[in-house]
């Protein structure tokens, strides 16, 4: 259910999703990117599931509609001559969603990451510490972004999330500040 404040920010968690883990050779990349159509560097592709890439041999896949093991027997067919990983991540993972037209303020508040619609557009997605912890932030549309953080720290990020909208929300109160 999605909770939304003053600043236009709405934050939401995304539940029953499949995310699997996928780590391939740096032989086979080419290889393994033709195969699955994996994201290019610092992007996410298209379809279900989509991959989001979040470092030179590694890819999250995700999907609403496909299990985790079946996207993993995807894997394993697919790959069957290239030396590769791909672990089921749903139950380890935890997404939120930002939406909002606060949600890049928002975003830049917990990190060093460039997110003006120029530097990081609809597609795009990092691997970056957000609020502390590791995170990968992904651009899903204008005012719309999922951060993919380890499950043991959905509870502290959704502390931080809040606790920032709320001090924003008493920085834009008329008389304040």
């Amino acid at each position: 259910m999605a909770e939304q404040n003053n600043s236009g920010v709405s934050i939401e968690r995304i539940e029953n999703l499949s995310i699997v883990s996928l780590k391939v050779s740096s032989k086979s990349l080419e290889s393994a990117s033709n195969s699955l159509q994996l994201a290019s560097p610092a992007s996410t592709s298209k379809g279900d599931p989509r991959s989001l890439w979040f470092g030179p041999d590694r890819w999250l896949l995700v999907s609403d509609s496909k299990s985790a093991d079946s996207m993993v027997e995807e894997c394993e067919k697919s790959l069957a001559d290239v030396l590769h990983n791909a672990v089921d991540y749903s139950a380890g993972l935890a997404v939120y969603r930002l939406t909002g037209t606060g949600a890049r303020d928002l975003l830049a508040a917990g990190c060093g990451v460039d997110f003006r619609d120029e530097k990081f557009p609809v597609g795009n997605c990092c691997r970056t510490r957000f609020a502390q912890i590791a995170a990968i932030i992904v651009a899903e549309g204008p005012e719309q972004f999922d951060i993919y953080v380890d499950r043991s720290y959905a509870a502290y990020l959704d502390d931080w999330l809040r606790d920032s909208l709320s001090i924003s929300d008493l920085a834009a109160a008329p008389g304040t500040g």
